[in-house]
Parts: structure tokens; sequence; C-alpha cells
């Protein structure tokens, strides 16, 4: 048995694989972590390895560790950027600066197929990352996600707080009050990073670039995406495999 991790800034998921394919799956809390505490579920483990992708800071990764080596006397495996993997180039000119959840989410891409892509992790923050013909990483966007978008908008501005109201499918008319107007917006502007970052690639030469759409948000993006994408929800831990074979 293997248990896998991808811990973001508030929230991480894990998920049991028992013979190479996944047995069971759950979510935790980062601030719960750093106190040391793990999911219940957890003490009916019989475990062979641990393995994470982590970009929850160091504390985390300390918590994480020790917890694992009190409950399972094993090493946490903490997934690193290398300059090459995977068939994959990485595209940063210090490797050590690309997040490892990007860097777990293309090597999957490319694995899945070797094809240009555009990879979208939509959580916290919506990452896009750009991978060409022969598996070069060309580097990426960083832009807020839709939810720390509202709530900025919440905390600095008098006129325009208004609560989440995104859902699959939703409309994206222009917005007849504020409400509608906030929330259509910025799925609209996350579309559009989309819709402009597979133009720069497109015209970088990758002919029909596929796009691959994941995180905590993906499947609303994937409800009112115009474009041919596929949606995997666990690119990030697919990706652990590869790195930590």
């Amino acid at each position: 048995m293997i248990l896998e991790l991808d811990l973001g800034n508030t929230r991480g998921k894990w998920r049991l694989l028992d013979q190479g394919g996944p047995c069971a799956r759950g979510s935790l809390s980062i601030a719960e972590l750093r106190e040391g505490r793990t999911p219940d579920a957890w003490s009916e483990f019989r475990l062979q390895r641990v393995r994470a992708a982590n970009v929850a800071g160091v504390a985390v990764a300390e918590a994480l560790t020790a917890a694992v080596r009190d409950r399972f006397a094993l090493p946490v495996e903490f997934a690193q950027v290398v300059p090459r993997c995977a068939g994959v180039t990485c595209g940063y000119h210090n490797v050590g600066r690309l997040g490892v959840d990007r860097w777990l989410a293309v090597l999957a891409a490319h694995h899945r197929d070797p094809r240009p892509a555009l990879i979208v992790d939509c959580g916290s923050a919506v990452t896009l990352d750009l991978l060409d013909n022969g598996g070069r990483h060309l580097g990426g966007y960083i832009v807020p996600g839709l939810d720390l978008m509202r709530r900025t908008l919440y905390k600095d501005t008098d006129a325009v707080k208004v609560p989440q109201a995104f859902a699959p499918g939703m409309p994206l008319s222009p917005g007849r009050d504020t409400g509608e107007a906030v929330n259509r917006g910025l799925v609209l502007m996350v579309l559009g990073a989309i819709d402009r970052a597979l133009d720069v690639l497109a015209r970088s030469g990758a002919d029909e670039p596929l796009l691959w759409l994941t995180g905590g948000d993906g499947a609303l993006l994937s409800s009112l995406c115009r474009f041919p994408h596929q949606l995997v929800p666990e690119l990030v831990l697919d990706g652990l495999a590869l790195s930590n074979p």
C-alpha cells in the first residue's frame, strides 16, 4: 500500500493505492496537519510507502514527516522539481522556484499524451503551464483563484461585497446585479486566461494543443470551458508515480 498526498495552501487531499490502483481517498486540513493531526482513516492502513507533493511550507512538511514516522515508522518521499523527468524538461531558469504541484501535473499530462498541452490547475491560485511538442516546459502563468479574487473584492471594497455563487453550467451573460456581475466576471477572467494561454501556445508552433484541467475548481471550469479538454481531478497525485517511482 502506498499513501499519496497533495498538500495545498489550505487543504490537502490523499489517496491510498493498493496493487497499483486507488482504493481510498480523502481530504485533510492543512491547519490540523500543522498541529500533528491526521485523518482517522489512516489508523487502518498498513503502508509500505508514503509520497507527497507539498506547497504548504516547511512546517507542514515537518509535521507530516513526524506523524508518518510515529504512526508507520516510514519516511515521507517528497517530490521535487528537477531539470528533466519522465520526458519533460523544466522551463524555469531556477527549477527550485517552480511549484512541485505544477511540475507533477505537467509530468502526468505528458505521460498520458505527449502532444503539446496547456495544463491548468484551478485551486486557491490558478496556474497555467505550457508544454511544447518535445516535452519542453515553456513556463506558465499564475493568477488568483476564483474565491481568492472574490474575497479580495469583499475585503477591499465598500460596495462589492457579495457571497460566492459559482455553479457548474452557470450563465456567463452580463450580470444584472452586483452579485451576478462579480461571480460571472471572475469566471470570465479565468476562462480568458485559458483562452490567451492557448493562443500563446499555438503561436509557439504547437499544433492543436491539448487542454488539461485539474484542481478544486476544475469541474466548474470544465462545465463552462468552450475548448475541448480533459478534466483529471487527481493529475497532481498521478505525477507522484513519475517523480517518485
